[in-house]
């Protein structure tokens, strides 16, 4: 059943979250950037789109009042007051999440470890895994440490287990711990044989 409601950050039981200083300065920069750059752009665009609107208000003055003069200054007021009203009063628009991340491949493209990782559900893991049920994100959560590959692997493989313990259920309930034990069977294999992780414990 998909998740309705906004959820918080999950946390582990131990309390884990990842260390590594490179990719964390680099997630918050580019939350930073795609606040800036988006600021930028809605700024620019009622800049431009005022510009036009001024522009011809000004030339259907001149030509009525037959003044250009007087057009040019009831202009530079309307433009002046336009701007300090924009500066003032308009909010930047939000950032689109899913894109925040987008230099490094998506926020489900972060090395699992990732998912307990507060900025990066800033950065598009609410959105990206909205559809991802609570027993599923816990399943996630307590092999994310040790799991080699990236949030959208770690969660895949949790499907695909969920997926097989319902197969194999056999007329019982499946509960997360039939869930946790397939995927962690698989998450210790991946482990075993992958060269290596995309995160260090």
């Amino acid at each position: 059943m998909p998740q309705s409601s906004a959820r918080d950050v999950p946390a582990r039981a131990d309390g884990w979250r990842p260390q590594d200083p490179v990719l964390n300065n680099l997630i918050h920069k580019c939350i930073e950037d795609a606040q800036r750059r988006n600021s930028e752009t809605g700024s620019m665009t009622a800049f431009f789109g005022g510009g036009i609107v001024l522009m011809i208000l000004g030339v259907i003055l001149a030509v009525g009042t037959g003044s250009p003069l007087l057009a040019m200054i009831v202009v530079v007021v309307l433009a002046g007051g336009g701007l300090f009203y924009a500066g003032v009063s308009t909010p930047s628009p939000p950032a689109d999440p899913m894109r925040v991340l987008d230099v490094l491949g998506g926020p489900g493209n972060l090395p699992a470890g990732y998912l307990v990782y507060a900025p990066a559900w800033k950065a598009g893991l609410t959105e990206l895994l909205a559809r991802v049920t609570d027993r599923e994100l816990s399943v996630a959560v307590r092999l994310c440490r040790e799991h080699p590959g990236s949030i959208a692997d770690l969660i895949r493989l949790v499907l695909a287990a969920e997926q097989h313990a319902h197969e194999h259920a056999f007329g019982h309930t499946v509960t997360e711990t039939d869930v946790f034990r397939v995927a962690q069977r698989a998450t210790t294999e991946w482990a075993r044989v992958s060269p290596t992780t995309m995160l260090s414990a």
